[in-house]
């Protein structure tokens, strides 16, 4: 009995078969998963640095901790914890129908907080942005005060976005390290402004 020799065809059909398994391989393993397709995109920058996202223009000048607050329309806010203040200047970049701060948050850990609107007029959370000309003032953050001595202070991170939900759409995201700033006892914020100071 005579062996059946191997045809070029046969060569040619494996060959071609495990090259589109491979291709399904890697087709299959790089495919973002939904989470991935509704993450945020981040715009990474540092304090004082302008980031500008799809339609978001953000600068960060300054963060402060403080034991209480006082706003520039004359809210008090004591707190058992610590207020982290900052300052910064947000404005709309191509559309401005409807558009908000409707998304400041202060990442530390695990943990995310969201900027008080309880100071109203005396904050730029949750104001409507107009574009090319910012809002210039403060955000305000309460959080417990063990957490500022904690070693994920050190590694916090500022995040503003347009509207509540930034899914899809871009984050601008600023590093800050809670932990190296002095706890003042008050911190009297300036009056948000159109423009810049």
């Amino acid at each position: 009995m005579t062996r059946p020799t191997l045809n070029w065809r046969h060569v040619a059909n494996g060959a071609g078969l495990v090259v589109i398994l491979v291709l399904a391989g890697i087709v299959a393993h790089t495919t973002p998963n939904d989470e991935q397709q509704q993450a945020p995109i981040p715009v990474r920058g540092q304090l004082g640095e302008t980031l500008s996202g799809r339609n978001i223009v953000a600068t960060v000048d300054e963060v402060r901790i403080a034991e209480s607050v006082e706003a520039s329309n004359g809210w008090a806010g004591p707190t058992t914890g610590v207020w982290v203040v900052v300052d910064a200047s947000v404005a709309a970049r191509v559309d401005d129908l409807g558009v908000n701060l409707g998304y400041a948050r202060l990442k530390v850990g695990d943990t995310t907080y969201s900027a008080s609107t309880r100071p109203g007029t005396g904050s730029i959370a949750d104001q409507f942005l107009t574009t090319g000309i910012p809002w210039t003032g403060p955000l305000m953050f309460e959080l417990p005060g063990s957490l500022i001595s904690g070693d994920a202070a050190r590694s916090a991170e500022l995040q503003l976005a347009v509207d509540s939900d930034p899914r899809a759409d871009s984050l601008i995201v600023i590093p800050v390290d809670l932990y190296s700033l002095d706890v003042e006892s008050t911190v009297s914020t300036e009056r948000p402004v159109w423009g810049t100071r």
